[in-house]
């Protein structure tokens, strides 16, 4: 496989997104050119990329973006949720980019997932699954031993708590799934889900059910 070095944010938006749905699943197919960005390119396309998903990510089918994004988180994939949580980077970029998630959330999940319940195995779209399992696949949520570990906590659940505000269902569930899997080392996730529960029996009373299994970490 060749390794090509480039610096656009163009080829960034290409790499990640501009593969023909019908070739299927394209994220290891050891055929194609493995593109390499530098730790502060990855941070920095991230951030602008979410920031400005209208223009240069909203034409872009579900399948296209659901393999892309997951291919940028999970780290089965790539390397690219290490450079967000970990040195050297600096800290305020890194910060930036995973708060521009909160953008994504709003205009692409909460508009575009089928609202239902991954944890009911409802029927969805593409987005529904890398929505549901987003804090499942990668490493930003686990910071124990890391020197940032405190300021990467609270920009990630920043993004978990604003997306229990949102409308969709798959959002809601997404947020409490992360805070449900954190509860255990950073307690303030069980404070966010209180401080939320309000807002979970008006969409759907099972997800008030769900909040409070997260609080305790009992969730899938």
């Amino acid at each position: 496989m060749s390794s090509t070095i480039t610096n656009t944010y163009t080829d960034w938006l290409s790499y990640l997104f501009d593969h023909d749905e019908a070739k299927g699943d394209w994220r290891f197919n050891l055929s194609l050119d493995y593109i390499e960005f530098s730790p502060e390119q990855v941070v920095d396309y991230i951030q602008q990329m979410f920031t400005h998903y209208d223009r240069d990510l909203a034409h872009y089918s579900d399948q296209q973006l659901a393999l892309g994004v997951d291919y940028i988180f999970n780290n089965s994939c790539s390397d690219y949720a290490f450079y967000l949580r970990d040195r050297p980077v600096p800290l305020d970029k890194r910060i930036k980019a995973i708060l521009s998630l909160k953008v994504f959330f709003e205009k692409c999940y909460n508009k575009r997932c089928t609202p239902s319940l991954g944890h009911y195995s409802e029927e969805g779209n593409a987005l529904n699954t890398p929505c549901y399992m987003l804090w499942d696949t990668t490493p930003l949520s686990y910071c124990e031993g890391k020197q940032d570990r405190a300021a990467i906590y609270k920009a990630v659940t920043e993004v978990m708590e604003f997306s229990l505000t949102l409308a969709n269902k798959a959002c809601i569930e997404s947020g409490l799934h992360g805070l449900g899997h954190m509860v255990f080392y950073y307690p303030k996730a069980a404070k966010i889900i209180q401080r939320n529960m309000h807002r979970f029996r008006r969409v759907d009373s099972r997800l008030k059910d769900y909040a409070k299994a997260a609080q305790k970490g009992c969730i899938l």
